[in-house]
């Protein structure tokens, strides 16, 4: 079987996604993935479209236990959340087996408030967790770190990962500061509710300054457009500043980064806020 060239970027998308996805997140999936074609953005020399495949589910049993998984069974949501982490995996391992500079994820279900034992705010399933121990296991990636930009604390994620010795977390919130920062290199940057994008911005420069700190060989950064003014999280982030954080990001760690699609709602954000970080990964 011939190798696959390297590209700039890989875009891992199902169409189950907008169909099969929890209500609140699956709205936005469609137009958003529409955007991406109208702007010419899929046909790009160097981007290439993957179509996801659902998590093996022993992964999900690494990271989450028998009483979680039976739980998200019961939701009507499990196989949607497998095909969701099964996204950002393969994301993932298309960037650290150097196959990709960079992935963008879509998912039907999200996943940073999915806990060891327990989950809530349309995340089910871990994928983050998943990916990291899928890329621990399979591929020998080791050193990683997380941003979390969706303004929701991530305390799924931090209560996984946030003792582990070769993860930094840094985790963006809008002041509920939901788990304790204890762990070797765990970061919570609280904005105010109403942060706009300057201190956003500002934000993201000492969360990228710790993250090149601390060396990892890949970078997850789990996207939540919820924080724009007109989606429902908190934070009143412009159009602009998505852009401006994928500019950011990309000066900092233009190779082995992952995307991770978090929260968001409205459409219309989502395409604007999607559009502008593809556009921006794909050069």
């Amino acid at each position: 079987m011939a190798s696959i060239p390297r590209c700039r970027l890989v875009v891992v998308y199902h169409p189950e996604f907008a169909t099969r996805g929890y209500p609140a997140l699956r709205e936005r999936v469609a137009p958003a993935f529409d955007e991406l074609r109208s702007r010419g953005l899929l046909g790009r020399e160097g981007v290439r479209l993957v179509e996801a495949e659902p998590a093996q589910e022993r992964l999900a049993a690494r990271v989450h236990s028998e009483l979680h998984i039976q739980g998200v069974r019961n939701s009507g949501y499990y196989e949607i959340a497998l095909l969701s982490a099964g996204a950002v995996i393969m994301g993932a391992r298309e960037v650290a087996e150097e196959r990709a500079d960079a992935a963008f994820s879509f998912v039907g279900a999200a996943g940073h408030h999915a806990s060891h034992d327990g989950f809530w705010g349309f995340c089910y399933l871990n994928d983050v967790a998943m990916a990291v121990t899928s890329l621990r296991e399979e591929v020998g990636t080791r050193r990683m770190a997380i941003i979390d930009i969706d303004p929701h604390f991530g305390d799924g994620t931090r209560d996984i990962l946030g003792g582990d010795p070769e993860i930094l977390h840094v985790n963006f919130h809008s002041g509920y500061l939901m788990k304790e920062a204890r762990g070797p290199h765990n970061l919570d940057l609280a904005l105010p509710h109403n942060a706009g994008d300057v201190q956003f911005l500002r934000a993201v420069d000492q969360a990228l300054l710790a993250a090149e700190d601390f060396g990892p060989e890949l970078l997850f950064i789990v996207f939540g457009h919820d924080s724009h003014r007109e989606d429902y999280g908190a934070f009143e982030l412009s159009d602009e500043a998505y852009r401006e954080f994928a500019v950011k990001v990309r000066e900092v760690f233009p190779y082995r980064v992952c995307y991770v699609l978090s929260g968001g709602a409205r459409p219309m954000v989502a395409r604007k806020a999607i559009g502008d970080v593809v556009e921006v990964l794909a050069g």
